[in-house]
């Protein structure tokens, strides 16, 4: 099939348009806004139940206060993610604070998080209650131009 002239340089225009959209916003966009899209795209990576997604969100050196690391996380969110049923990630309210810039930027983000799910058709709360959202606290690193997790506290597994 051959394309035309005019619809080639249509499609050569889109898709020059659509990159100097992405340069333009990688770099314009603020560090604060860059973390708040982390979270937007971590809470999805996990509703789509994304392994890959959630990862790579995590600095090499992540760990939480259950003592997990990157590798001990990966069985762990893949057991949830093949056991658990429409996964449901509300986040009620986000503040971020302590942005620091330089070699070592990093930044503290405490979210209310309601995590739900059902098993074997039965509804249930991973994590906080509709009622009593858990509170975490995040702490982000900026790696390259990208802002990862670095640390959780907070956490508590499930009771299933």
């Amino acid at each position: 099939m051959m394309l035309s002239r005019p619809l080639l340089t249509a499609m050569i225009i889109i898709v020059m348009l659509t990159a100097g959209a992405w340069l333009w916003r990688t770099c314009t966009e603020s560090d604060e806004a860059k973390i708040h899209r982390l979270v937007e795209t971590g809470k999805n990576a996990v509703e789509e139940k994304s392994l890959h997604g959630v990862i790579s969100l995590m600095s090499p050196d992540y760990h939480d206060d259950l003592g997990l690391t990157v590798e001990s996380v990966r069985p762990m969110l893949q057991r949830l993610f093949l056991g658990v049923q429409g996964l449901r990630v509300e986040i009620r309210d986000q503040t971020l604070s302590d942005l620091s810039g330089g070699a070592e930027a990093t930044a503290h983000l405490s979210l209310a998080v309601v995590v739900s799910g059902a098993v074997q058709g039965q509804p249930l709360y991973l994590m906080g209650t509709p009622s009593q959202p858990e509170r975490l606290t995040l702490t982000v690193v900026k790696e390259g131009r990208h802002w990862l997790v670095r640390e959780v506290q907070g956490l508590r597994l499930p009771e299933l």
